[in-house]
């Protein structure tokens, strides 16, 4: 998947991983990406998804050390079980992104 910059429409930073910045992407199309900048200029994906929800347990569940300091507001967040059935199938696309960005 190659995400070009007009597809972006909105960059947040939401918290932190082993003292690099973690970002969240919101695409025009409604899909969410959540990565961490490191310092050395690579990018760390770390979840991604339909829901802005989706994409951040996704990178809770792979760096459960990672510090999430902007929450979802209340309207936003709802609990795994609702979308539990969906991870394998996204976790296998975030693996074959990566996997293709080396």
């Amino acid at each position: 998947m190659q995400v070009r910059p007009q597809e972006i429409e909105y960059t947040k930073e939401i918290g932190s991983l082993d003292g690099d910045s973690v970002k969240e992407l919101g695409l025009k199309g409604g899909y969410h990406i959540i990565c961490a900048m490191k310092k050395n200029g690579t990018v760390d994906y770390l979840g991604v998804g339909p829901h802005r929800a989706v994409a951040r347990f996704m990178a809770r569940k792979r760096r459960p050390s990672i510090q999430i300091i902007a929450e979802l507001a209340k309207s936003e967040d709802f609990a795994p079980q609702h979308f539990a059935h969906l991870v394998p199938r996204y976790e296998a696309m975030l693996d074959s992104w990566i996997a293709s960005k080396k």
